[in-house]
């Protein structure tokens, strides 16, 4: 008789795997440009800051690889599809009194029928009713951290137009859409977020409480209340 305890317990595969995630997590202490459109600027100045955040769980962790692989994988078939993905991982900067914001694309991709031009392109993966979700409110409705990212990246690389493609990690369907550089959104997102972040203090939270259910799930839960 197999003692299933044993198999299904701490010393599993499973188990094994998300415990190296975890003891191999390399914390982030910097705001980047994926971040900016963060609702709460006390979030913006603690990442800014270098405080430290919660740590993830292993298995969130493999998630987030996840997604890495989807995005490998859809280079890969857009280019034997016959388009042109480059600029993989290009860095972009910002720089407002000496302050730094920075970030990394997906790529750039050229030969779309729709339009000549080189676009700016980037790559989400999404569960079942985050898809929903995006399909009933379109990509810039869908999420606002992801809608400051795409349009913030495209400014700095000085393109005006974006192709979003988001997968669904159950059925990898794949929902795509072209989107008009918004350049005065643009602006203003990284205005509002080098304003929060050169404070000498921590600005006021957004959270009425720490009870509230943003505050539940934020990284910097300890340190703003605590």
């Amino acid at each position: 008789m197999v003692d299933l305890s044993k198999v299904l317990g701490q010393d599993s595969p499973g188990q094994a795997v998300e415990a190296w995630y975890e003891a191999n997590q390399e914390s982030r202490l910097h705001l980047g440009l994926s971040e900016i459109g963060h609702e709460c600027p006390r979030y913006l100045w603690y990442r800014h800051n270098g405080y430290k955040q919660q740590p993830i769980d292993g298995r969130t962790l493999r998630l987030f690889q996840v997604g890495n692989n989807i995005e490998d994988q859809a280079i890969f078939d857009l280019m034997k599809a016959g388009y042109a993905v480059t600029d993989n991982q290009k860095e972009v900067v910002f720089d407002h009194n000496g302050i730094f914001l920075k970030g990394h694309i997906d790529g750039i991709i050229t030969g779309l029928l729709e339009s000549k031009k080189p676009h700016l392109w980037e790559c989400k993966s999404a569960n079942d009713k985050s898809f929903k979700k995006l399909l009933k409110s379109g990509y810039e409705e869908w999420n606002s951290g992801y809608r400051a990212q795409i349009h913030v990246y495209a400014l700095g690389l000085g393109l005006d137009n974006i192709c979003v493609w988001v997968e669904h990690k159950d059925t990898s369907t794949i929902y795509t859409e072209r989107i008009k550089l918004d350049k005065e959104y643009a602006v203003n997102i990284l205005q509002s977020a080098f304003d929060a972040i050169q404070q000498e203090a921590p600005p006021e939270r957004k959270c009425p409480s720490q009870s509230w259910y943003a505050a539940k799930w934020c990284k910097f839960a300890d340190v703003c209340w605590n």
